[in-house]
């Protein structure tokens, strides 16, 4: 990601069809997303990406490294993005994650409102590894958040037998 991608970004962040499943639904100013971007641009801990087809940009993927090798992620797809958008965006992010940064764990948490990202993360072979009951509060009610967790060579042998299907 790229300063010059800021402005879309925000506003994919700030749509209401992508931010009511964040854990922060706020609407983000400017001011705090350029601040966002000049702190996790210094921080080697993060990882800003975009996904880009046909010289369209059409997602958003956040890796922040915890410690020994796992990394937590986060993502979104803009709002008018082609249906199959995140599965290829975050197929390509695995692959960076993996071969890249060679992550031993891909990790993250969904909130059980987002029944989409629920089941992108199942396809995409990641285990659920547990659930944090109604441990979020959106200002309107609790949600649960699901825990999922993805280990490299997991990710290696759904890769190979992608390939031979």
């Amino acid at each position: 990601m790229e300063e010059r991608d800021l402005q879309l970004v925000l506003a994919w962040r700030n749509h209401p069809d992508v931010r009511c499943f964040m854990f922060n639904s706020s609407e983000i100013t400017w001011d705090e997303h350029v601040a966002w971007f000049a702190s996790a641009s210094r921080n080697a801990r993060k990882h800003l990406l975009v996904y880009e087809s046909d010289d369209v940009l059409l997602g958003f993927v956040n890796f922040s490294e915890l410690a020994g090798r796992v990394v937590e992620w986060g993502f979104h797809a803009a709002p008018q993005a082609p249906k199959g958008t995140g599965k290829r965006m975050l197929g390509l992010a695995l692959e960076y994650g993996f071969t890249q940064l060679r992550v031993h764990k891909v990790s993250a948490q969904v909130l059980e409102g987002n029944p989409r990202s629920l089941a992108l993360h199942r396809r995409l072979g990641f285990t659920q590894e547990g659930c944090l009951r109604e441990q979020h509060c959106d200002g309107v009610g609790y949600q649960s958040v699901y825990c999922f967790g993805l280990l490299a060579h997991e990710w290696r042998i759904a890769r190979e037998q992608a390939k031979t299907a």
